[in-house]
């Protein structure tokens, strides 16, 4: 029997590693997964040890104050790993924790798969060297991260992106449609919502002022995040979806979006957007001298230009955000260029099958660490 292990730290994370153990249960329904990560991967039939992408921890001062617990569980997830010895690990993205696990992982001598590649072309550069030291295999779902990883020497496999995937399988009802929707999306972690809900609200309430019968509407991860979003609406009218994201999207006529994998299934969806983006002023002043990309939004990073307006840190306030806002739901002659630019963004980015391409990967590097 198979076993693999997998550790994922974030909610996209959670959401790819999901469909990816459904591919490898198509491949082999006996396959046993086990891990971190979150609810949609225990959804999916793999054995949680601990819920990882529910903690998800951002940004560099935040990271401190949990080093405790982030230590404790490093420990005992090396020491699980010592003891039952799966045939291969899966990390998914989180590099803070994984590559460290990965290093740990090799020396015990249990081959290891990266799914989703830390972005070593944004920032720590020379991570990539590192890679090649632990990692079996690398699976890649921008474009041009294969060739990157190929110059390294690292074996590595351009898969796709899961998130075509999973549009092709989320349900949406269509409960939203029929009105002019405002999605606000700050974030899936308490301190992503805790700094972007104010600006969020402000802005939505300039809009309000042009368009009355908008309906604003935020889709959460989970209740708690649920009831954050509300105490901090106040007495804006907000609506909440739990689970809701992908309905929330089909609905859309604009959206505000905190930067993450959300700008780009907003962008999947047709979505006319602005980004926004705001951290503890610590982590911005080391993100500025670590991180060296023109722009944060994965929109805008794949594109290779700013087709949406990025608003970062200061720049994040509404009285600089409710103008671009405006201009993007009216019929403009801006609106329609971003249109046009989104539509070819997922043109670029193939079809589906990324998590079937993924589990054949996996399966091949599990079956070579059995008949060795």
């Amino acid at each position: 029997m198979t076993r693999i292990f997998f550790s994922a730290g974030e909610a996209s994370g959670d959401m790819h590693g999901a469909n990816l153990i459904r591919a490898l249960r198509d491949i082999d329904g006996r396959v046993q997964c086990e891990g971190l990560g979150g609810q949609r991967m225990t959804d999916a039939g793999m054995t949680l040890r601990f819920d990882l992408a529910g903690k998800a921890i951002m940004g560099f001062t935040e990271v401190v104050k949990s080093l405790g617990m982030i230590r404790r569980l490093f420990n005992e997830t090396v020491a699980y790993l010592k003891e039952k010895r799966p045939d291969c690990l899966v990390l998914i993205d989180y590099p803070g924790f994984n590559m460290r696990l990965g290093k740990r992982a090799k020396a015990l001598g249990i081959p290891v798969v990266y799914y989703i590649s830390p972005q070593v072309w944004a920032w720590k550069k020379g991570r990539v060297f590192e890679l090649a030291k632990f990692v079996e295999k690398m699976l890649v779902i921008l474009p041009f991260e294969e060739e990157l990883y190929a110059r390294a020497g690292v074996q590595c496999r351009y898969v796709g992106h899961p998130l075509l995937d999973h549009l092709n399988v989320a349900s949406i009802a269509g409960r939203f449609r029929g009105s002019t929707v405002i999605g606000l999306l700050p974030g899936s972690r308490e301190q992503e919502i805790r700094r972007h809900m104010d600006v969020m609200i402000e802005v939505a309430r300039g809009i309000r002022m042009r368009y009355p019968k908008a309906r604003f509407i935020a889709p959460c991860v989970d209740h708690a995040r649920e009831s954050q979003v509300r105490a901090l609406a106040g007495d804006f009218p907000v609506e909440t979806a739990v689970g809701g994201m992908y309905e929330v999207l089909d609905a859309a006529r604009f959206c505000l979006v905190a930067s993450g994998t959300a700008t780009l299934e907003t962008a999947l969806f047709g979505v006319p957007m602005v980004v926004m983006y705001r951290i503890s002023g610590l982590s911005h002043w080391l993100a500025r001298r670590l991180v060296s990309v023109a722009h944060i939004a994965m929109v805008n990073i794949l594109a290779g230009r700013g087709i949406v307006p990025e608003f970062i840190q200061d720049e994040a306030r509404a009285e600089i955000v409710l103008p671009a806002a405006l201009d993007l739901i009216a019929d403009t002659p801006a609106r329609a260029a971003m249109l046009r630019d989104l539509t070819d963004l997922r043109a670029g980015l193939g079809g589906d099958g990324a998590s079937r391409r993924a589990a054949e990967e996996i399966m091949n590097v599990t079956l070579k660490s059995q008949n060795a």
